[in-house]
C-alpha cells in the first residue's frame, strides 16, 4: 500500500490496470546463437513464454551505430526484426532511443561518433532527422512503436557534452537538455503516423523524491511535452518500496502524467551486486528463485495501488549463458543459464489474476 496515499479521503483507491513488459533487446541474439527457452522442459519461443505469463509490452533499445559486439547489437535492422517477432506474438512496442553508439545511462551518455564534431544547431538537425527516419522505417516495416523513450536514464543529461546536465557542481544545463528532448519528440511526432505515439522521459531516480521532482519540474517548466514519467527501480541502488511509493505519489500530485517503472530486476542466483553496496537497506528478499518471485509479486502489488502507474518492465529477463554471444548472464534473468524458466516469470501473471 502507498504509505502516505490518499489518507485525506475515506474512499478506497481504485487499483490500477497495470500492464507488464520486458526489455527483450538481447533475445534475438540469444536465439540466433542457438539459445533455447524452456518451461517445464518444453522448448518454446522466448516471446511466447513471456506472452503466456502476462507480458504484453516489449521494450527494445536502439543504438545509433553499434559495434555489434556483445549486447551492443541493436541497430535499426536488428531492432526491426525483433519488433516484427514481438508484434507476431501480440506485444506492444516501447522503443528505447539511446542516442549513442553504446550504453547510455546516468554515467555514460556519449554522443554518436557521427555527430561528435557538429555544432549544437547541426546536432539538433541530426537528432531530428535520425529520430524521424527510425520511426518511419519501423512504420514501413509494420512495427510502428506504441511508445518511444527520448533517451535512456537521462537524469544526468544526454548526448554529452551538448546535453550534459551538470557542467560543474554549481552550473546546470537545463536549456540544452530540454532543447534536445523537444527536438527528439518533434522527430517522433513529425514522422508518418507518429502523432499517436506516446512519449516517455526516463530518469534512473527510483525512490529519490527530491531528484525526481527537480528533474521533471525543470524540463516541464521548459515546455518539454511528454506523456509518461519513466523511472528505474533497482532496490540495491534506488531504495525501499516505501521510498518508491512516496516518489510516485508525490510526482503524481505535482504533474498530470502517467507512470512507468521502465526497469527493474532481482537476483535468483545467491549473488548480490558487488562491489555495489545496498543503499543503506537490508535486501527485502533473499537472492533465490523464491525470493525473486516474491520481490516481483510485492512490487506489482505495490504499484497497483496507484492508478497512474500503467506499465512495469523487467530488464534483461531473457539472458542465457552463451559465451560466444559475449553477453554477461549476471544472475538476474528469469531463466537459468541453460534456458529453464524460473518461477519468477509467472509472478506478474499471478498478481494480475488475484
Amino acid at each position: 500500500m502507498f504509505s502516505c496515499s490518499i489518507s485525506d479521503s475515506n474512499i478506497e483507491p481504485e487499483l490500477s490496470v497495470l500492464e507488464f513488459g520486458g526489455d527483450f533487446s538481447i533475445m534475438k541474439k540469444m536465439e540466433d546463437a542457438g539459445g533455447l527457452y524452456k518451461v517445464d522442459g518444453i522448448v518454446k519461443e522466448g516471446l511466447e513464454i513471456f506472452g503466456d505469463n502476462g507480458y504484453s509490452w516489449a521494450r527494445l533499445r536502439i543504438f545509433h551505430t553499434p559495434n555489434m559486439i556483445g549486447p551492443v547489437c541493436n541497430d535499426l535492422n536488428y531492432t526491426i526484426k525483433l519488433a516484427q517477432k514481438a508484434k507476431k506474438f501480440g506485444f506492444k512496442i516501447l522503443l528505447n532511443l539511446h542516442y549513442s553508439d553504446n550504453w547510455a545511462d546516468p554515467g555514460h551518455q556519449d554522443i554518436p561518433v557521427a555527430w561528435q564534431n557538429l555544432s549544437f544547431e547541426l546536432v539538433q538537425d541530426s537528432l531530428y532527422n535520425y529520430t524521424r527516419k527510425v520511426i518511419e522505417a519501423m512504420d514501413n516495416a509494420g512495427v510502428l512503436p506504441d511508445m518511444v523513450q527520448i533517451g535512456n536514464e537521462i537524469n544526468n543529461g544526454m548526448m554529452w557534452p551538448h546535453g550534459k546536465l551538470w557542467i560543474d557542481p554549481n552550473i546546470t544545463n537545463w536549456d540544452n537538455l530540454s532543447t534536445l528532448l523537444q527536438t527528439g519528440i518533434r522527430g517522433v511526432k513529425d514522422a508518418s503516423n507518429g502523432d499517436g505515439i506516446s512519449i516517455m522521459i526516463h530518469a534512473a531516480n527510483g525512490g529519490d523524491v527530491n531528484a525526481s521532482y527537480k528533474f521533471y519540474k525543470n524540463i516541464i517548466d521548459r515546455d518539454v511535452d511528454f506523456d509518461v514519467i519513466g523511472l528505474s527501480y533497482y532496490p540495491w541502488w534506488h531504495g525501499t518500496f516505501i521510498e518508491l511509493e512516496a516518489n510516485i505519489l508525490y510526482l503524481s500530485r505535482k504533474f498530470y502524467k502517467d507512470f512507468s517503472i521502465v526497469e527493474t530486476a532481482y537476483y535468483s542466483k545467491n549473488w548480490y551486486p558487488e562491489p555495489t553496496p545496498w543503499k543503506g537497506i537490508e535486501p527485502p528478499f533473499p537472492p533465490t528463485e523464491q525470493g525473486q518471485y516474491d520481490f516481483l509479486v510485492e512490487l506489482a502489488r505495490t504499484l497497483k495501488q496507484n492508478t497512474r502507474v500503467k506499465t512495469l518492465f523487467y530488464w534483461k529477463p531473457d539472458a542465457l549463458e552463451i559465451p560466444k554471444t559475449k553477453i554477461n548472464y549476471l544472475g538476474r534473468s528469469l531463466f537459468g543459464e541453460n534456458g529453464d524458466a524460473f518461477m519468477g516469470i509467472s509472478a506478474w501473471k499471478d498478481v494480475a489474476n488475484n
